[in-house]
């Protein structure tokens, strides 16, 4: 007897456990770049594809971010914040080509796919496809209040999203890099959301020095055109 329980579910993708394999339905596959590469960061084995695309994983778990986070006692290891920061890297490259970007974060826009029991072999991918945007010329034109209202919500921001007070409102791509500096110091240390650079040194004392650190530093510049995507 087969048994296929739904574990995850947005407006474009649901996921669904049958057996030992996972099941990705997804309902809005125009951003074909980035869900190509998405589906080469997690392994797919099968993918099918007409009005919708089918794809089947094989792994030992998937959770949400908060659930790993929570399983962490709020604190993810280098290792994971290392693999969320390259993978989201690949795919906001990758959704770029697709003309789409992404201008604000949740913990619950990511799953981790645990290929084994351990929780070792892991991969971090943003999944909500619901918050992709048009994107022209590196800048997102949000023209209504309620689109404005909606970017807001998001629980990782970038302050010229926070603070804008204009209606249309052109945001640099970059507002995501922000964001996700924000999030990765958040999982670190389970501290308040920062806004300051300054606070984002101090917070993230436990890596100074690595890769990493530097990786998120360049995320978390005031000035978007300063900021940089870049693990080196």
């Amino acid at each position: 007897m087969y048994i296929i329980m739904p574990i995850y579910t947005n407006k474009n993708v649901e996921i669904s456990k049958k057996n030992n394999k996972y099941q990705f339905s997804i309902k809005d596959v125009k951003a074909k770049h980035f869900w190509n590469t998405t589906l080469n960061i997690i392994d797919f084995k099968e993918k099918k594809t007409n009005k919708n695309m089918i794809v089947t994983i094989e792994a030992d778990s998937i959770e949400t971010l908060p659930s790993l986070l929570k399983t962490k006692s709020n604190k993810l290891s280098s290792r994971h914040i290392i693999n969320l920061f390259k993978c989201f890297l690949k795919q906001i490259n990758s959704l770029e080509k697709d003309n789409l970007g992404i201008h604000n974060l949740d913990l619950n826009d990511f799953i981790i796919v645990n290929k084994d029991e351990n929780r070792y072999n892991a991969n971090i991918i943003f999944i909500n496809s619901s918050k992709f945007t048009d994107l022209k010329n590196n800048f997102f034109l949000l023209k209504t209040p309620s689109e404005i209202n909606q970017a807001i919500k998001g629980q990782f921001i970038s302050p010229e999203l926070k603070n804008n007070k204009n209606i249309p409102f052109k945001l640099h791509k970059s507002t995501i890099y922000y964001s996700i500096g924000q999030l990765l110091t958040y999982s670190i240390n389970n501290e308040n959301i920062l806004n300051e650079k300054k606070d984002f040194e101090v917070s993230l004392e436990s890596i100074y020095d690595s890769k990493i650190y530097y990786a998120i530093m360049r995320c978390i510049e005031i000035n978007p055109r300063e900021r940089y995507y870049l693990y080196i």
